[in-house]
């Protein structure tokens, strides 16, 4: 099972369009893989609720992607300690954490396409 997390916020335009790339995700994977979407602060569902979801649905594997483009700030301070919560909630459970989605150079790849796009 694949949990993306993100910010979270008071503000339901916000969500949405969180919540559309989350489907646009999991569009794309199909159903072989499981993708949730977890918020960390402002909005539920949390990432201790979702994984607790997923363990139901007997999973046995977590994979945990920030969707943040830095580890240092929110990722380490505030997401770490959540996935640790996880851990020890859920204790036969694999859980890892990527790193944040801007560390990977696949985006970094992705953010040059874009610039250097003409359409």
């Amino acid at each position: 099972m694949l949990i993306l997390v993100a910010h979270g916020s008071r503000n339901p335009d916000w969500r949405t369009s969180v919540e559309r790339v989350v489907q646009a995700v999991q569009d794309e994977l199909g159903d072989r893989h499981g993708v949730r979407l977890a918020y960390m602060d402002c909005t539920p569902p949390t990432l201790v609720e979702v994984a607790t979801d997923a363990v139901r649905g007997s999973s046995t594997s977590l994979r945990v992607l920030p969707l943040f483009l830095a580890d240092e700030g929110h990722v380490n301070r505030d997401v770490l300690p959540l996935v640790d919560e996880v851990r020890r909630v859920h204790p036969h459970v694999q859980v890892e954490l990527l790193p944040a989605m801007g560390q990977h150079p696949a985006f970094v790849k992705l953010l040059y396409s874009i610039a250097t796009s003409t359409d």
